[in-house]
Formats: structure tokens, C-alpha cells, sequence
């Protein structure tokens, strides 16, 4: 779970985050009420602590932002002077809790359980909510803390039909499908129509998107409406837009700005309201940086990412989503009532699942054609899943192995980075002393090692 500090005063934040560490939380923290309303509507925390008294505002207008449906948090307000008529009506406005300063560890504790006891009631509500909406199409299945996330995000974009969607994820995680539930929960009127830039050339595509009017080129015998005109009042989705050639990602971004383009061969300027999502399997900051991908394009596209979890970290919910392929597809086969084994389950969730959602889907329909009724069992399952040879093929190869103390090094680096350099904050995240810390510093400046760590 994530829990958000917004604090002005530093101590605060990094007593309260070492606490939160300790129980398991990721720990985001901001010193003024714009920056936590802006982190909050980014990373949509759990729980947010949240001063009264903030030096851009008081800390009860954040009140209604943080307990919206569009960030959902539970809030916990901290003051230095507890005033009773206060406290009351901050009670009524929505926060969970109000308590003072300085900060009692065992009264927070005692309502930490209480509100994670809260929580896990919500999540299993949402979760039963869920079951009984499977039967409808282009639904995200899973309740894990990922895909609440999600899910959240949809709910949040969909209300905003002129933002740009970019959705990141390895191949089979389910990204397509986040893109149709953005469309389906949103006011769009008009279809959604998909590309694949990755299975055209770039003429093929440029016609695709933009359309081309007769005589454009020798094959052009009538003019062709593109998609960008298919999609009016609706959407366009552009899968493995990291493929797509860097002309089109000028011209992209040209309709993007303006909201207009031309046909090929074309002089009039047609007029767009589609809303553009695009999904990519490749690390495109990566791309950008090479020179790859346009970095304007980027920015453009990246307003509030989507990040789709691979299934293998996605726990439960791959029995969530194989239960859900059985009903979806032993409908659609014939096999009505089909019934999947706990043991075929328990192997499911600990397989590795390298072609991730996808990979369980064929799965599932392999399993349903072999079970000749009622239940599929373990001799239906293929081979590998049986061994569990996926977590050998995960391992890298032994040639680019990099040493414990490389790999410990390089994520000082990158917590440092994280904190902005702060050695107190970094030593927390770290779980070690900020002598320790500034100690290895020292070693890593020299190159030497250091056999404690």
C-alpha cells in the first residue's frame, strides 16, 4: 500500500516515512498542499497524513480532492493544536481521523490497524463488485493492489476525453484492454478503431491514419478516409507506437496540437475530436534518449501513464482471471459449468508466465479442449507448467551476471537520485544508518569494497 506525508516540517516526514516503511508501505512525501494534491492525483495513495496547518494552504482544503472518487484516499489529519468544533467538522468533511502533534507511534499504530482493517473490507467489496460485472466485455480482471490502481486511473481518464493516453506494459499484459475500458467508461460517442504501427510500412500507415485522396499515388484509384476521420467523437488507438517511423510521429504530433490534418495528397485541413491512446512493450524513455522516438511526441503522450504489471506480479489474480477465462470461453465452447481443480489453480499462480495474460488465456482454452467434462485437473495442463520451467528461463544469461556489490551500488545510486541527494532520507529508504551510508559512499568514491554490505 502507499501512504502519502504532506508535512512541512522534515522531521515529520521522515519519522512518520521510517514508521510507515516498517509496516510496509511505499512512502511518498510532499512539504506543501499543491505538491501533495499533485503527487496524490499521480500516485493515488491509500492513506494520506496530512498537516492542518501547510504554508500555501489550510490542510483541510485538500479534504474534498483526497476522498474524491478520483484519488479515494483515507485521510489522517496531524496538527499542533487540536481544537474540538475543528476536529468535528474536519470528521464530517471525510477525514478518517484527527489527532496531534508531536506524533504518538502507538496511536498511530492503533489506527493504522484500523484503517487497513478498513481498507481490506473496501478491497473485498470492490472485489465481490467485480465478480458480478465479468460477464460484461472489456472488463480489467483482478483486484490485486495494481490493478485497483488501475482501475482507478481508468475511471480518472475516461472523464477526460482531451488527455492523451499512454500505456506501458510488457506484450500479453493486457494493455489493449485498458484502452478499451478507457473508451467504454468514457462519453465518447463515436468507435474506437486500433492500429498496430509495428505491421505496416510507412506508407501503409501514413494512409491508414491520415486517408489519401484519389490520385495521390499510382494505387490511389478513389480517395480513402483515414482512421483520424473513422474516429470523430471516439477514439484511436495506436498499439506498438514505439514502431511507428519518426515522419508520422511528427506529423501525430502536429494533430495532437492542433487537432487537425491533411489527407496524403491532400490541401484542405480536416478537423479531429478523437481522443488518441497509444500502448507500447518498449522502454520508449529509452527510445527518446537514442534519438529513436521524438522526444516532444513523449511528453505529449505522457501526461498520466499507465503502467499494466506483468501477471507474474500480479498475485491472485491469476486465479481470478483463469476462473474468468474458463466461464468466458467454455460458454463460447460448449463446455458450460466447466470447473477448474485448486491444484490446477495453485500451479497456475506460481507459473512464471512469460506471455503473460495472453499466455493464460490459451492456456485455458488448450485445458478446456482436452477436459472432456466438468472439471479441468492437472494431467490437463501442459508440461511446463507442471515442471514450472519458466523460472529457469528467467534467469539471465551467466555472461551478463553483474557482482552482489554492483547491483548494491547501483541502487544507492538510484535511491539517492530518488531523494534528491538527501543522505538522511536515502539512509531511511535504505534501512541502514546515515554513517553507514556516508561509510559507503566513501568506499564507492575510492572503488574500493566492503564486505558489511
Amino acid at each position: 500500500m502507499k501512504a502519502l506525508i504532506i508535512d512541512d516540517e522534515p522531521g515529520i516526514r521522515l519519522a512518520l516515512g521510517h514508521f510507515m516503511l516498517g509496516r510496509g508501505y511505499e512512502i511518498l512525501e510532499a512539504s506543501s498542499g499543491s505538491a501533495g494534491l499533485a503527487l496524490a492525483r499521480t500516485e493515488l495513495p491509500d492513506i494520506v497524513f496530512l498537516d492542518r496547518k501547510l504554508p500555501d494552504m489550510d490542510g483541510e482544503a485538500l479534504l474534498h480532492p483526497l476522498t474524491s472518487p478520483e484519488i479515494g484516499a483515507s485521510v489522517v489529519i496531524m496538527t499542533a493544536y487540536v481544537e474540538l468544533d475543528e476536529a468535528v467538522q474536519a470528521m464530517k468533511n471525510g477525514a478518517e481521523y484527527y489527532f496531534p502533534k508531536p506524533l504518538d507511534l502507538e496511536h498511530i499504530s492503533v489506527i493504522l490497524e484500523r484503517l487497513e482493517e478498513k481498507l481490506k473490507l473496501k478491497n473485498e467489496i470492490g472485489h465481490f463488485r467485480r465478480l458480478s460485472e465479468l460477464d460484461g466485455e472489456d472488463v480489467i480482471v483482478g483486484d490485486s493492489p495494481h490493478i485497483i490502481r488501475i482501475q482507478r486511473l481508468v475511471s480518472l481518464l475516461a472523464k477526460n476525453i482531451t488527455t492523451p493516453v499512454l500505456i506501458l506494459g510488457e506484450s500479453g499484459c493486457g494493455k489493449e484492454m485498458v484502452a478499451k475500458s478507457i473508451h467504454k467508461q468514457s462519453d465518447c460517442k463515436g468507435p474506437m478503431v486500433e492500429i498496430n504501427c509495428a505491421s505496416l510500412s510507412e506508407s501503409l500507415l501514413e494512409s491508414e491514419l491520415f486517408g489519401h485522396e484519389k490520385g495521390a499515388f499510382t494505387d490511389a484509384k478513389k480517395t480513402k478516409t483515414g482512421l483520424f476521420e473513422v474516429a470523430q467523437n471516439g477514439t484511436v488507438f495506436l498499439d506498438e507506437i514505439a514502431e511507428m517511423p519518426l515522419p508520422i510521429q511528427a506529423k501525430l504530433l502536429k494533430v495532437l496540437d492542433s487537432r487537425t490534418f491533411r489527407r496524403v495528397g491532400g490541401i484542405a485541413d480536416l478537423k479531429t475530436n478523437a481522443r488518441f491512446m497509444a500502448a507500447t512493450n518498449k522502454d520508449i524513455a529509452a527510445l527518446v534518449r537514442n534519438g529513436l522516438f521524438r522526444e516532444d511526441l513523449f511528453y505529449r503522450l505522457n501526461v498520466l501513464p499507465i503502467t499494466v504489471p506483468p501477471l507474474r506480479e500480479r498475485g491472485r489474480d491469476v486465479i481470478m482471471l483463469a476462473e474468468f477465462f474458463v466461464k468466458r470461453l467454455g460458454e463460447s465452447m460448449g463446455k458450460v459449468g466447466m470447473k477448474i481443480s485448486s491444484e490446477v489453480l495453485e500451479q497456475l499462480q506460481h507459473f512464471r508466465w512469460p506471455g503473460n495474460v495472453r499466455e493464460l488465456k490459451n492456456i485455458i482454452e488448450r485445458m478446456l479442449i482436452l477436459a472432456p467434462a466438468g472439471e479441468i485437473l492437472r494431467e490437463h495442463l501442459p508440461s511446463e507448467i507442471r515442471r514450472g520451467a519458466s523460472s529457469v528461463k528467467d534467469w539471465p544469461d551467466p555472461a551478463d551476471l553483474r557482482s552482489l556489490r554492483q547491483v548494491e551500488e547501483e541502487y544507492i545510486v538510484h535511491v539517492l537520485k530518488m531523494t534528491g541527494n538527501n543522505h538522511s532520507h536515502a539512509a531511511v529508504r535504505l534501512g541502514i544508518s546515515r554513517s553507514t551510508l556516508l561509510a559507503r559512499l566513501k568506499i564507492m568514491k575510492s572503488g574500493g569494497s566492503n564486505s558489511d554490505m
